[in-house]
């Protein structure tokens, strides 16, 4: 049999039995990814802030943003009832001098940077903004011409206006259904007025009711923004005078799972919808995860959690990561790892993490002065100028990951460690037939093309019914430097191939041949 090659073709898809599988395909594994035709391990995480100057966080976080300032980058992070920000130097407490908050951990935050003004919403209190230009010394205060009173379940920007939905009028009315827009503000500043009755202005009010549906959340995609409901997807264009946007329906068939759970990338949104993970364009729908691993997805997660579920892009590796709690977790402690340009699928760890922003990363700082310097060992090395005291690397985009029970933020995608300690990542593939289900296979080698920073463990085995369990044998030491195959002695009618590593070792498989010959029918 010839090499099984492009590993990177489908990744793993654990709804379907194995043995119907493409033989490139896997049926199993944590802690990969599928990526230029090769299967490797997914790095782990580092401790953003470790060999930085502020030490311990001084809250649990559950939210975060970042803002670029000329050679400063300022991180803002969110408790449940008040807020910090840093430099990576000084950690500040930036709450509201009026009081503290208080945020429903079961429904988070929601924010952003609109026009280099940081703002942020909880649902409980009245949305805050923190003023630019970013200062450590610097308060929030509650959002400028804002309804006084009033609150609403999510904020967001589109263009230069603000979009709240899911409104709350200064009375107590509940209007679940409405999204309220803002005038439009210019650079550094707020909306003037989010008076829908006055006609000089451009701030409105549109109430989705076409379908019951509470309105979750919505984001910009190209042009338009999408608003995301139980039960249903609208659009929103910017139209101007004398009715600002026009409202128009998309589809009826799903909506968003929750808050936080759409992301755009080049090709559309992609959303962490109520029974699916999908691709929005605009127009149409696409199933991402349907007769691959939506039934594993699903069935993780469980009713209860899905208010802990969110969506980040990982905008390096042309990645999207649909983060969820499974097993009764309190936070997200999973990742659908999906290619948008393989459209394959891998699955990693998250350590119990609330939120993952997608921002320049604190741990590499260029330039002269800066406390946080890493430069060469000379005068003719250091990068910059004398007073460049850069704190971040703008070539870094990576996610960074709030974890509250950790009191970290960490960097996604660092390292071969979970911030140090050891773990798993496995690929595997059963049920492999070769096209006869019915004779016996006797395995005697395995060939191996891989990449691999030290060795990892082999395993082989089979099982004579598609249905009973797999037999393994191994583990077998395999170190691609000094090795191009292993040796084993496996006969089944159905043969099985894993690689396993729990050191601090990183690799990529390319392909794997699986030396076998018949044995005769059993």
């Amino acid at each position: 049999m010839p090499p099984i090659t492009q590993l990177g073709q489908y990744g793993i898809i654990k709804d379907v039995k194995p043995y119907n599988l493409p033989p490139n395909a896997f049926s199993d594994g944590e802690n990969v990814r599928a990526y230029e035709d090769s299967i490797e391990k997914c790095e782990g995480h580092i401790d953003a802030f470790a060999d930085q100057e502020i030490g311990r966080l001084s809250v649990d976080p559950y939210w975060l943003t970042s803002i670029v300032q000329g050679f400063d980058a300022y991180w803002v992070y969110a408790g449940s009832s008040s807020v910090f920000a840093t430099d990576g130097v000084v950690q500040a407490n930036i709450t509201r001098d009026s009081s503290t908050y208080a945020m429903d951990t079961s429904k988070g935050w929601t924010g952003g940077v609109m026009g280099g003004v940081v703002f942020l919403n909880n649902g409980v209190d009245a949305p805050q903004q923190w003023v630019a230009p970013a200062n450590l010394a610097t308060k929030l205060t509650d959002l400028s011409n804002w309804p006084a009173g009033a609150k609403c379940q999510s904020l967001r920007s589109f263009k230069q206006f603000m979009f709240a939905m899911n409104y709350t009028n200064p009375s107590g009315t509940n209007y679940p259904r409405m999204l309220k827009w803002s005038n439009s503000s210019s650079f550094n500043s707020v909306p003037s007025t989010w008076d829908e009755t006055d006609a000089t202005q451009d701030a409105g009010e549109y109430e989705l009711a076409d379908t019951p549906g509470d309105i979750i959340d919505g984001s910009e995609l190209r042009d338009s923004f999408m608003i995301y409901k139980e039960d249903s997807i609208w659009g929103a264009q910017f139209i101007g005078p004398p009715f600002i946007f026009r409202f128009y329906k998309i589809s009826e068939s799903t909506g968003a799972i929750n808050r936080r759970c759409m992301a755009e990338f080049p090709n559309g949104h992609f959303v962490f919808g109520v029974n699916d993970c999908y691709i929005n364009d605009g127009q149409n729908l696409t199933s991402v995860l349907d007769q691959r691993n939506r039934r594993e997805v699903f069935d993780q997660l469980g009713g209860g959690n899905f208010s802990k579920c969110f969506v980040t892009p990982f905008f390096i590796r042309s990645e999207m990561w649909a983060c969820y709690p499974s097993n009764g977790s309190t936070w997200a402690n999973k990742a659908v790892v999906w290619n948008w340009r393989t459209n394959a699928i891998g699955f990693r760890d998250l350590p119990d993490v609330a939120f993952i922003h997608q921002g320049v990363s604190p741990t590499v700082a260029v330039g002269g002065d800066s406390p946080t310097y890493v430069g060469g060992t000379s005068w003719d090395e250091n990068i910059g100028s004398w007073d460049d005291a850069v704190k971040y690397d703008p070539t870094r985009a990576y996610p960074l990951m709030a974890s509250p029970d950790s009191q970290k933020i960490f960097i996604a995608d660092e390292g071969n460690t979970f911030d140090g300690l050891p773990y798993t990542s496995r690929i595997e593939r059963t049920g492999m037939h070769f096209g006869d289900t019915l004779v016996a296979k006797y395995c005697k080698a395995v060939y191996i093309d891989m990449e691999s920073s030290g060795a990892v463990d082999i395993y082989v085995g089979g099982n004579d019914s598609a249905n009973s369990p797999v037999v393994w044998k191994g583990p077998f030491s395999f170190d691609p430097a000094t090795q191009e195959k292993i040796d084993c002695r496996v006969t089944n009618k159905y043969l099985a191939f894993k690689v396993v590593s729990t050191t601090d070792v990183s690799w990529s498989l390319t392909s794997y041949d699986m030396k076998w010959t018949p044995a005769g029918g059993r």
